[in-house]
């Protein structure tokens, strides 16, 4: 376990009255708390706490590899499942400012051979928004065996485009991996660049974030963690194979709790896109979360995501300019008995706020 903890004087609120802390009283409850669930295995991965520019705390617990005992560290790369998506809402409304892409331009009219139905009527917004109807993994028949397998972008393309839609685009909302892998094929169209050079040149370079790539199944990848799987009277296994190329756009990206923070506070400063682009990002995340025994109400942007052996969270407290983001590489496949990433997270936001 690697642990760093930077005192500094901060203002909480407990039971409606303010009291002064140092920022050492939530590290030091935060580290007992990691440490806990550390040593009952309950927890694997790395943790970041901050408080505007300040680091409250930040720490990485558990294993990154079991077989070999290598331990994670804050260097550790994990795959980031669905916090994915909100890079590629970034690269698409990057492409929007600078005039190479609309949110009404219909799947047609930069995949003209995508075979699916309503490809002349779906729209980027409809995507961005899940509101498109193309159906997500949940409607996948034997999903274990078919995301084993490598895609180019055109085999996923017409795998997708071989299901009907969930419903008539525009109508209602769905959770849709798939809508997402059409929008990043989209966005490679509309820019002339691969995924992964914009990322890179549009996301990481300009927030200074050094470890966040495009996971690529077959290649060595410089201190990526394996995945595990919990599961009740079994213990802990091997995560099943996912083929990253399956969830192009979607789930594909790997990253670290550091990377993330960098990421967090770009995106708030405005450094990716304009104020209107960046508000439509945040607000589709905004929302209330409990905190603390009291499950006091707090407005937060919170992503989430989950794939194979990973579990992650980040949770942006806009109004208090906090942030805490939780990456673990041990997901509990009954989600009954292990704590979530979220739960996690909200337990570290108690001990910043006094709320526990």
């Amino acid at each position: 376990m690697r642990l760093f903890i930077i005192p500094a004087l901060i203002v909480i609120s407990v039971l409606g009255c303010d009291i002064f802390a140092t920022e050492q009283d939530a590290a030091s409850r935060i580290e007992n708390l990691m440490t806990e669930y550390e040593q009952d295995e309950r927890f694997s991965g790395a943790i970041l706490a901050a408080e505007g520019d300040s680091l409250v705390f930040e720490g990485a617990f558990g294993l990154a590899n079991r077989e070999w005992k290598v331990p994670n560290t804050l260097d550790t790369r994990f795959r980031i499942a669905s916090i994915s998506k909100p890079f590629t809402q970034i690269l698409v409304l990057q492409q929007v400012e600078n005039g190479n892409l609309k949110l009404d331009d219909s799947i047609a009219d930069h995949i003209p051979e995508y075979s699916g139905p309503s490809a002349d009527v779906i729209t980027v917004e409809q995507l961005l928004t899940h509101r498109s109807g193309i159906v997500g993994e949940r409607a996948v028949r034997d999903l274990d065996d078919v995301e084993r397998h490598y895609y180019t972008k055109e085999r996923l393309l017409e795998y997708i485009a071989g299901y009907d839609l969930w419903f008539e685009p525009g109508s209602r909302w769905g959770y849709s991996n798939f809508g997402y892998s059409v929008l990043a094929v989209i966005l490679e169209r509309a820019s002339g660049q691969s995924y992964a050079q914009l990322l890179k040149t549009r996301i990481c370079e300009p927030a200074g974030m050094k470890d966040t790539v495009v996971d690529v199944t077959s290649e060595i990848m410089d201190r990526r963690a394996a995945g595990y799987h919990f599961i009740p009277n079994e213990g802990i296994v091997n995560a099943t194979l996912l083929e990253m190329s399956f969830v192009i756009g979607a789930g594909q990206l790997m990253s670290t709790v550091r990377d993330l923070y960098n990421w967090n506070r770009a995106l708030m400063d405005g450094v990716f896109l304009n104020e209107e682009h960046t508000e439509f990002i945040l607000d589709a995340a905004r929302e209330r979360d409990p905190v603390g025994k009291l499950r006091r109400q707090i407005d937060v942007v919170r992503y989430g995501g989950s794939i194979n052996g990973f579990l992650c969270s980040t949770h942006s407290y806009t109004q208090d300019d906090r942030f805490v983001v939780v990456l673990s590489n041990l997901k509990d496949v009954s989600g009954d008995v292990l704590p979530s990433t979220f739960d996690v997270a909200r337990e570290i936001a108690a001990a910043m706020y006094g709320y526990w």
